[in-house]
């Protein structure tokens, strides 16, 4: 296992850095929370004029042919600028879903517009009571007239408001007792489909998505179980999560030595007492440690080798250690921590709510003792 970044991964990550630092400030992730889209639409146009949204798509559908780890690598940078908009929503699921499960003409008609930032897609996959996965899950497909017809809710859809197809996971019923997952997508704007939205402190718009006998455009899968391959996308949205998580808790680490190299009490820097070099030091432990979980897990992926232990290990230890990264955060900063004016809660906040999206602690670790054979 080699975790070193190749040449051109390294000109990725200055490339990226450089560009999220210069277009997204903290003041326009801070307009962004009163914006009616919640994202800016000139940022999203440069991004695409990056060709970000296409890095892991394969060239004969329009992308850059890239490996999972170039796409951590630009979530990494993207979550130390707490960058706002459909990308991962979009990218990292609404890609990964049609490339496992789109059949050769769904992948050929999807995937160039969704490379080319013309296709907008958000996931539906929680439900009231249901956190995360595909067990318990009650909206329904049902066939009929040769169409296939869904039926539901679902809760904290991200920005699915401005997308243009809803990716929905579904329990299946009604077609096969053989399958057990399927997965549709619908148009935000067809009948049937009604938004709420839900008033949260994710970074994102988050919506409650009412789905009453709405057609289904595309059915990903081919009629088949979509539950081995969905497992897989649900794989790689943790691990990319937990990328978005590391980026934005080094930026809180950068951001709180800072402050207690210049913060002065009883006429010396607190950066000098042993319990706040301590503080520092867990939070570049626990960071660090993150790191290494996460690439290792995409490393896996990239490799096509099996990652699941990989994946929840991995998003486990980061929700754990990103939630300690942003108490001590706040604990050195003191009171300044808590105004609204000063940035660090826009990084503390994205790092404690992303840790409750995609797998929180409690789910990963029923995961994990499913994985090593304990009775559930």
């Amino acid at each position: 296992m080699d975790l070193n970044f190749t040449e051109t991964q390294l000109i990725l990550r200055k490339t990226a850095r450089e560009f999220c630092e210069l277009e997204c400030p903290p003041s326009l992730v801070r307009a962004m929370e009163t914006h009616p889209e919640g994202h800016s639409v000139e940022l999203w146009h440069k991004i695409v004029q990056m060709g970000w949204l296409g890095v892991f798509v394969p060239a004969e559908y329009g992308g850059h042919g890239g490996g999972f780890l170039d796409l951590l690598i630009l979530l990494h940078e993207m979550g130390r600028s707490a960058l706002p908009g459909p990308f991962f929503a979009t990218t990292v699921f609404g890609g990964t879903a049609i490339m496992e499960g789109g059949s050769i003409e769904q992948k050929r008609e999807l995937l160039p517009r969704l490379a080319d930032g013309q296709l907008l897609i958000t996931i539906a996959l929680s439900e009231p009571g249901i956190d995360f996965g595909l067990d318990h899950l009650n909206t329904a497909v049902v066939q009929r007239n040769g169409h296939h017809f869904v039926t539901g809710t679902k809760v904290f859809v991200p920005n699915a408001h401005i997308s243009d197809l809803l990716l929905c996971i579904t329990a299946g019923t009604g077609l096969s007792s053989q399958v057990e997952n399927e997965v549709v997508l619908v148009g935000r704007t067809d009948p049937g489909v009604t938004l709420t939205a839900i008033r949260t402190n994710l970074p994102d718009r988050q919506f409650e998505v009412a789905l009453t006998d709405v057609r289904a455009r595309y059915r990903l899968g081919n009629g088949e179980d979509a539950r081995p391959w969905m497992q897989r996308v649900l794989e790689k949205a943790m691990v990319a999560k937990c990328a978005e998580m590391i980026g934005a808790g080094q930026k809180l680490l950068e951001m709180t030595v800072e402050h207690a190299k210049v913060r002065v009490q009883f006429d010396r820097p607190i950066g000098s007492l042993q319990a706040v070099q301590h503080h520092c030091a867990n939070i570049a432990v626990c960071l660090d440690t993150a790191e290494l979980m996460t690439y290792r897990a995409g490393w896996n992926i990239e490799q096509r080798l099996p990652c699941r232990r990989e994946a929840l290990r991995a998003k486990a230890w980061t929700n754990e250690a990103c939630n300690q990264v942003a108490a001590l955060a706040h604990q050195i900063h003191g009171g300044t921590g808590f105004m609204r004016e000063h940035d660090l809660h826009i990084f503390s906040r994205q790092l404690l709510t992303s840790a409750h999206l995609f797998g929180g602690t409690g789910w990963c670790r029923r995961q994990i003792a499913r994985e090593i054979g304990l009775p559930m």
